[in-house]
């Protein structure tokens, strides 16, 4: 059982509730020592909190079993002329100015391709970080479950798109459908301030 131990604004890093199923859990932690267990956001607001982190698991020397799991779901941002995700290079970052080897990141992420980005922030291949995609997780899929016959004869709208949060990506796909004047065939859902 890992100890938590106080982040940086008295926030547990640590202590958080995962994405990943009991299944994947069990099978990443009977493959590897785990040598810490993280989810992006926890940290992606403070990197001072994960550099603390990991200088307090940091080894004189790490096997080729040991890894921190960090669960990258959902989460990273974007910028035109920035090849990476911010998130992914401030962690990239963080392990390098901590001194730990990149090769002990395991990132469990729903982000297909995201190795493109790896490969941009990776000197040296031999210290390449272990890739888990998956598109399974607790909050995509759930146990319980009933069958449901749909009468498919009373469907209006061929298409249902649910924007959530505001971001840009998002708003462009507005305008997209907007500007195509599919607006009266695709629901849109988007919750926003200036809806």
């Amino acid at each position: 059982m890992m100890q938590h131990r106080e982040g940086l604004g008295n926030e547990r890093i640590d202590q958080f509730k995962s994405h990943m199923t009991e299944n994947y859990k069990s099978m990443l932690y009977e493959k590897y020592n785990i040598v810490g267990h993280l989810e992006f956001k926890q940290f992606d607001h403070n990197f001072l909190s994960l550099e603390e982190y990991l200088q307090n698991r940091k080894k004189e020397t790490f096997s080729v079993r040991d890894r921190f799991i960090i669960e990258h779901i959902d989460t990273d941002y974007y910028v035109d002329g920035f090849p990476y995700g911010f998130n992914l290079y401030n962690l990239f970052t963080a392990f390098k100015k901590v001194d730990i080897p990149l090769f002990t990141i395991l990132l469990f992420t729903n982000h297909f391709g995201i190795e493109e980005e790896v490969n941009g922030l990776i000197e040296d291949r031999r210290d390449f970080p272990t890739i888990v995609y998956s598109f399974v997780t607790k909050t995509h899929y759930s146990t319980k479950y009933s069958h449901c016959d749909i009468d498919t004869s009373s469907i209006t709208m061929p298409a249902v798109c649910m924007l959530g949060k505001p971001r840009s990506h998002r708003n462009a796909l507005y305008c997209y459908f907007e500007a195509q004047d599919l607006l009266d065939r695709v629901a849109v859902s988007m919750r926003s301030k200036h809806e």
